[in-house]
């Protein structure tokens, strides 16, 4: 029944895409990120498509839109009437292959471009992923995620402050300063013993957090034993970069590569960790602070 509403759905798309006619009947509304968190919706026309496979969109690179795709690439694509809705979420990219741009052109375009070889000219290539499709004149509906969707989730970076018993109080310079929000603290006391040993006069000393500030996420710690940030030259730095993974495959992969002539300060390991699948800390061979991470459970 799926595959039927899907067809349907890649059917209304193509009837909208290589829009020559008037109002805004060959037009989607994009939905994104802006820079500062909040979603942005843009009524957009529909250039090329493949049924709801992808589609694709005009635009300048230097365009608000494709800025706020460089910071954040998930998106969703919304097309709906009366007479139905067919919304979907997935990621889009920024082409500018002349090739792709040349085969996007429409005539219309020239009121805003010289051509698809113009170079303010770029491709915004929406993939879609999951789908919710709606046609209300016999009330059919489809919701799921498409089988041949092979989008891999973006790598998660996350800048890390480290403190020597001061976190708490950073924290809360940050959030007067800056409007910052807390979305989780872990003290050293509700540390699992299996990862940490508090010591006395340490209990409120903070083991892990995170903070928004602006539409940026940090973690950040206290390390009682200065052991945070120590390069190969004995320098101490504050400051590091928390990498994400989603296997431990992927973890111990990276690990082998950055760790060749590195100061190590936590081995890798996948056995014993409670907050996460597989976990390393070192620095580089250049001095800059990395924590490794797979599986985090927060």
């Amino acid at each position: 029944m799926d595959q039927k509403i899907i067809a349907r759905a890649g059917e209304v798309i193509a009837s909208k895409a290589e829009y020559v006619g008037g109002g805004m009947e060959g037009y989607a509304v994009l939905a994104l990120t802006d820079e500062n968190g909040y979603p942005t919706a843009s009524a957009l026309t529909i250039a090329k498509a493949d049924g709801i496979n992808w589609l694709t969109f005009a635009t300048s690179p230097d365009s608000n839109k494709a800025q706020r795709i460089q910071l954040c690439n998930r998106a969703s694509v919304c097309i709906a009437t009366s007479e139905y809705n067919i919304t979907l979420i997935g990621t889009i990219e920024i082409v500018t292959d002349a090739a792709v741009k040349k085969e996007s052109w429409f005539d219309l375009m020239a009121d805003m471009w010289s051509g698809p070889e113009d170079p303010s000219f770029c491709v915004l290539r929406f993939h879609t992923e999951r789908y919710n499709l709606f046609f209300a004149d016999d009330e059919s509906e489809a919701v799921g995620v498409l089988k041949n969707a092979e989008a891999k989730p973006m790598l998660k970076v996350t800048p890390g402050l480290g403190f020597r018993g001061q976190c708490n109080q950073a924290m809360e310079l940050y959030q007067k300063a800056f409007g910052g929000t807390v979305i989780e603290k872990i003290l050293y006391a509700e540390a699992d013993p299996a990862d940490f040993q508090c010591k006395k006069g340490e209990e409120n000393f903070v083991f892990y957090a995170e903070m928004i500030i602006g539409n940026h996420l940090i973690s950040l710690g206290d390390d009682s034993e200065g052991k945070l940030g120590e390069t190969a030259q004995g320098k101490a730095s504050a400051i590091s970069l928390l990498i994400e993974f989603e296997t431990v495959e992927e973890l111990q992969a990276a690990y082998e590569i950055i760790a060749d002539g590195a100061a190590i300060i936590t081995p890798m390991s996948t056995d014993g960790a409670t907050y996460c699948a597989g976990y390393a800390s070192l620095v580089d061979k250049f001095g800059i602070h990395w924590d490794l991470m797979s599986g985090y459970i927060g």
